[in-house]
């Protein structure tokens, strides 16, 4: 098997440490196979909690003691004090996941669509059901490193003082390339290799579009001695990894892909200083949020969702000038400060999603979106908006500088991935009375813990996105 096969086939789904398990669900496996998957084969898997079926694990291990090298008197029949041992212990956790979809049986018969010359769904939603499973363990991957201790993380800076936070990160903070001196330093002799067969100093940077686009930019009024030290991916000797795009002092580049839908898992998406945030003063019903289908085009050719839902969010009263179609904004439930932003939005939170915008109406205060919000935010809680005033909510939306996230490993080992009991696929037997509503379930006892923080940089920056026919600049 090659480097790049050896590297690329490193998920929980296919492998966990040397204990082979197989997925049995060909529409899941063929996800890990397709679908852009960068976070989840950075980590290490091992199976000691499926062993003990422990919900935690404790690994402890000796500390030795400092060494004296002064020399002992020749007439001495005692020794003052013995070597010292001490020990350490580190924990691995699991928790439970999963996810499921169902349909009813009439939808795969009275609809108008056809599915490869049929009508059957079941193949489809087993495929979705895939999607998830990786969409999952993708953000549950990247969680885990962003969970690492903030002591660890470094920000872009210009010419003037360097950020501490994500609230201070500001527009002229963008990716600089003299950290790539710092890797060097910080990460340049730490344990094995991150490509296996690569060698034991290279270093690998995972960083959006955005920061390849201001990197690049850099680059090119870099001194000529420095730009002439990047090489590209295409003139390597040996196999480029898939989304490479070359090394610059030892470090190689990867560009996380966008998805379908021109979004990104290596941006956290208004994290940063917030323009505008406002509350969600009604119910979000799955399907709500785009508009009608029949009457506007988005782009001027999709004809999204349904006709019997919202066509929008609706705010409380708000000052919507700050809003554009093209906006990428944040629907979420969780605020925090952890980041240094005050009622800033939580990246780690399950119930934080993005949307493009597409339609603004300012006179009602309502957002219209390029997709429907596909989870419901009907649960109301008492808060005060960032923007506006006191009252019930469902969600706040927010718009703020967008951080980019760099993801820079010296070597593996920095999350350890642990699986009490492996995936499991479910298709329950229909319990309503005419037997009409199928279910594809899937649920996994594993964790993803923090075990080298040394071995891996977290590193923050503004970043630039696309925008049709643009750039939204930081």
């Amino acid at each position: 098997m090659s480097t790049f096969e050896t590297f690329y086939d490193a998920n929980p789904v296919a492998v966990v440490d040397q204990n082979k398990w197989d997925d049995k669900i060909p529409e899941v496996a063929m996800q890990f196979r397709q679908s852009p998957v960068i976070y989840t084969p950075l980590i290490d898997w091992d199976d000691r909690t499926q062993q003990s079926g422990a919900q935690t694990t404790v690994w402890t291990e000796l500390l030795e003691g400092d060494t004296d090298f002064d020399e002992i008197p020749m007439t001495a029949n005692y020794i003052a004090a013995p070597h010292g041992v001490d020990s350490r212990a580190r924990t691995l956790s699991v928790k439970r996941y999963g996810d499921k979809v169902q349909l009813h049986e009439s939808s795969n018969i009275f609809q108008q669509w056809r599915m490869s010359g049929g009508r059957n769904w079941q193949p489809l939603l087993r495929g979705l059901l895939g999607q998830n499973v990786v969409r999952k363990f993708e953000l549950l991957a990247r969680n885990a490193y962003l969970s690492g201790p903030k002591t660890f993380w470094t920000y872009a800076w210009d010419e003037s003082d360097r950020p501490t936070s994500f609230a201070t990160i500001e527009s002229t903070d963008v990716f600089n390339i003299d950290i790539v001196n710092e890797w060097n330093l910080r990460l340049g002799n730490t344990g094995s290799p991150v490509i296996p067969g690569d060698s034991a100093s290279a270093k690998l940077a995972i960083m959006p579009p955005g920061v390849v686009y201001d990197f690049y930019k850099g680059l090119a009024d870099a001194a000529t001695n420095e730009a002439q030290m990047w090489r590209d991916a295409k003139l390597y000797a040996g196999q480029e990894l898939r989304y490479e795009l070359g090394s610059y002092k030892g470090v190689r580049f990867m560009q996380h892909p966008n998805d379908r839908y021109g979004q990104n898992n290596s941006i956290l998406y208004n994290c940063g200083v917030i323009a505008k945030q406002y509350g969600i003063t009604s119910p979000i019903q799955r399907g709500d949020g785009s508009p009608d289908p029949e009457t506007t085009k988005v782009d001027d050719v999709w004809m999204v969702g349904q006709k019997d839902v919202t066509h929008y969010i609706q705010l409380e009263t708000a000052d919507l000038s700050g809003f554009a179609a093209g906006d990428i904004v944040t629907i979420h439930t969780v605020r925090t400060n952890a980041y240094g932003v005050t009622n800033g939005v939580d990246p780690l939170s399950g119930k934080t999603i993005q949307r493009r915008v597409v339609a603004v109406d300012d006179g009602n205060n309502r957002l219209a979106f390029d997709r429907p919000i596909m989870r419901e935010y009907t649960a109301p809680f008492y808060a005060t908006s960032d923007d506006g005033g006191a009252g019930t909510f469902y969600a706040f939306v927010t718009k703020a500088r967008h951080i980019g996230f760099v993801l820079v490993l010296g070597s593996r080992g920095g999350i350890m991935g642990e699986v009490a009991r492996p995936i499991k696929f479910y298709e329950p037997k229909p319990i309503d009375d005419f037997e009409s509503v199928w279910r594809y379930v899937w649920d996994i006892v594993a964790g993803w813990n923090l075990w080298e923080p040394n071995m891996f940089e977290c590193h923050f920056c503004a970043v630039s996105l696309p925008k049709a026919g643009g750039v939204i600049t930081p």
